[in-house]
């Protein structure tokens, strides 16, 4: 259903579904605390309900945020990773010619 919508409004998501259902969750939250002070019906149901709704949204953000900026960080230390492996193996060649240059001059003369 999610890939019908988005390939009929020609919209790519950049995150994961929970980021999306968290903002969703948030608007309905403010748009119930509107309708609620708006009717002057604001009780302590309508309250729990408000504030588990803002709850959820946000917690549901939060996770898809960390999550986000976890895989963000994770190819970052991967490819500092592969740097690092390169740039060990240039120096063990370049340690290894040079060793190379000192014996064969050794061994001219």
């Amino acid at each position: 259903m999610i890939e019908w919508f988005c390939k009929v409004i020609k919209w790519e998501p950049e995150r994961d579904n929970n980021y999306y259902f968290g903002l969703i969750l948030l608007i309905l939250s403010i748009l119930s605390i509107v309708v609620y002070l708006i009717y002057d019906a604001f009780e302590p149901e309508a309250f729990l309900i408000t504030f588990l709704l803002c709850g959820w949204g946000f917690v549901l953000l939060w996770k898809s945020d960390n999550d986000y900026r976890f895989a963000i960080t994770q190819a970052k230390l991967e490819e500092l990773e592969q740097e690092i492996r390169e740039t060990q193996q240039y120096i063990v060649f370049m340690q290894s010619t040079a060793r190379y240059r000192r014996f064969s001059r050794s061994n001219r003369q």
